[in-house]
This record gives structure tokens, C-alpha cells and sequence, in this order.
């Protein structure tokens, strides 16, 4: 008997942080329905130097909306259906393409459809938020670097995608330092492990004197008596609670690290969470150092490594 081959989806199609909003006509996409998806997605990414969007949300009309189209990656339409009497929506994942995500929302008039979005909106920016992992999973995959993930395995128990170019520059006492150096921009990956002792583990402050303790043993800055710490006074970290972490309940911290003793800064975004390999408390933590550029994209590619996480 055969066995029936599953075709596989086209891969998706938009640029890096980008949502495809389709509407029946300009009115909508110029009144309430555009405005409120303006408004939420293209807000700005905390913890970035420079102001930089969340998300670009781009537009076409339904009737432009050809098999390309279909295809992007991160998709909301809009339809007003005046003799409707509850709104409808419809989702689907990977509907014409993968990865993607699609949300279509109808409604009897405009107003209807923002409260409907609204109360979908958070969840659906962690749907598109997963794409843009997805993606660059999609292009690391394939250049992972074999010999840095099985030392991560043997120390942590767990393994992760680190692609090549990324080496290992300090290993030692449940901390490693992953760095990938370029001409003008620098890449790095913390990782480190501490007893398990309580929930007061995961408080903000004890998470914040933690990260800064290691990185100050750790990472020098590049002059004597310089080294790595977070930014408290400018960007100060934020906080949220992310339950669908690959290591189930973790603590997401975002800001701006700096270079105690020198003028050097930029984006980190770190996770927390109890390792069920060793019952440690474990962190994850990307950085970017790249002067006077856009970093939105580059902390996304370190937030994909960082969730490609397994136990």
C-alpha cells in the first residue's frame, strides 16, 4: 500500500517583522480598523536605543490579495458584512504557506470589528511573534554548529540551535558565553545555572543583582576595570511572565545593557526558568552591540536561538 506523501506548504513570504492587514476598500484602512492595528503593532520595541517599530504593518485591498499575497507570513483581514449579526472569526495556521498565521475577523460595522480585534490582539501578536522565530529557525537550522550545541547539552541538559559563527569564549562554573564578533556589530549568548532555593528566585530584583554579578565576573569591557552590566537608569528592565516558554513557566527580562568605565551599550532580552534536568534555576540572555543601527531584527534572530530551547 502506498503511503500518502503530505505536501509541503510554499514557505512564506514578507519582510522581517512585517504584518499584511487587508481590507475590502482604503475607508477601513485609513478609519477605526487600520488605526487600532496601527496603533498595537507598530508601537515601539522596548528596551532599543533607537526607535524602532514592533511591527511594520503593510496594506492592500481584498481585491489585490492574489496567491502571493495569501502567502504572507503574518495575515489579518478585515470585512465589514453590515447585515451580520454576531461578529465571526476565523483562524487558521499555515493556510497557505508556512510558517503563517491568519486571522480573518467580520463584523456588522467598524466599531464592532476594533472590540473584536482587541480582545484578539495579544494573542495574536504571540502567533506572529512565533512566525518571525519560525523564519529564522527555518534559515539557522541548516548551519547549526554541531560542536557548541553538544556542550551545551553536556552542561545544561538541554540543546539549542546556535548557528555557526558563534564560539565559545568562557565556559566555566554552570556559565558559558557564546560570542559571534563581525566587522561592525557583535552577538552574545549567556547561559548560566545557580541552586534552585525558592520563587524569590524569579523576583525582579533578585533576577537583576543575579544577571549583574555574572556578567561583572565575566564579561570585561575592553579596558581594565570595565565590564558588563544593566542599564537602571535610562532603560530600566522590564518584566513579564511567559508560560508557552519551551521550558514551560519563565520570566522574560528586556532592557539595555552598558559597559561600566566606557561608553559601549545596547538591547538584551534574557529568560529565566527552573531547568527540569537539574531542578536549577537556569538563564538564557541575547545581546547586541551594533553603534548607531537599527537592532530590532538582530534581537529578534537572538530571541529565535534562544527559543529553539529543548530538554
Amino acid at each position: 500500500m502506498n503511503k500518502k506523501v503530505e505536501q509541503r506548504k510554499d514557505r512564506s513570504v514578507g519582510g522581517t517583522s512585517e504584518i499584511l492587514f487587508v481590507t475590502q476598500n482604503d475607508e477601513q484602512w485609513n478609519g477605526q480598523m487600520g488605526q487600532a492595528v496601527r496603533d498595537y503593532f507598530e508601537v515601539e520595541q522596548y528596551g532599543l536605543p533607537q526607535p524602532e517599530k514592533n511591527f511594520r504593518v503593510a496594506h492592500i485591498n481584498i481585491n489585490a490579495l492574489n496567491d502571493m499575497f495569501k502567502k504572507h507570513r503574518n495575515l489579518i483581514i478585515g470585512e465589514i458584512v453590515p447585515e451580520l449579526t454576531n461578529p465571526v472569526i476565523e483562524s487558521q495556521v499555515d493556510w497557505q504557506s508556512s510558517p503563517q498565521y491568519a486571522l480573518k475577523i467580520k463584523a456588522k460595522d467598524a466599531e464592532s470589528w476594533v472590540k473584536v480585534f482587541d480582545n484578539q490582539k495579544d494573542e495574536l501578536k504571540k502567533m506572529f511573534d512565533k512566525n518571525e522565530r519560525a523564519r529564522f529557525m527555518d534559515f539557522f537550522r541548516p548551519m547549526a554548529n554541531p560542536k557548541v550545541m553538544e556542550t551545551l547539552k553536556n552542561i545544561y541538559g538541554c540543546t539549542v540551535t546556535v548557528p555557526e559563527g558563534y564560539y565559545i569564549a568562557v565556559n566555566n562554573d554552570y556559565f558559558t558565553w557564546l560570542r559571534k564578533e563581525e566587522v561592525d556589530k557583535s552577538f552574545g549568548l549567556i547561559i548560566y545555572q545557580l541552586p534552585y532555593k525558592s520563587t524569590n528566585d524569579f523576583s525582579e530584583e533578585r533576577l537583576t543583582k543575579v544577571c549583574d554579578s555574572v556578567t561583572k565576573k565575566y564579561i570585561p569591557g575592553p579596558t581594565d576595570g570595565s565590564y558588563m552590566t544593566l542599564d537602571r537608569e535610562f532603560v530600566k528592565p522590564v518584566f513579564r511572565v511567559v508560560p508557552e516558554f519551551p521550558a514551560t513557566y519563565a520570566v522574560e527580562m528586556r532592557g539595555m545593557w552598558k559597559t561600566e568605565g566606557e561608553f559601549m551599550a545596547g538591547p538584551y532580552v534574557a529568560y529565566t526558568f527552573v531547568n527540569p534536568q537539574s531542578n536549577r534555576i537556569t538563564t538564557i540572555e541575547g545581546y547586541i552591540y551594533y553603534p548607531n543601527k537599527p537592532k530590532r531584527d538582530l534581537l529578534r534572530q537572538l530571541e529565535a536561538i534562544i527559543w529553539s530551547l529543548k530538554f
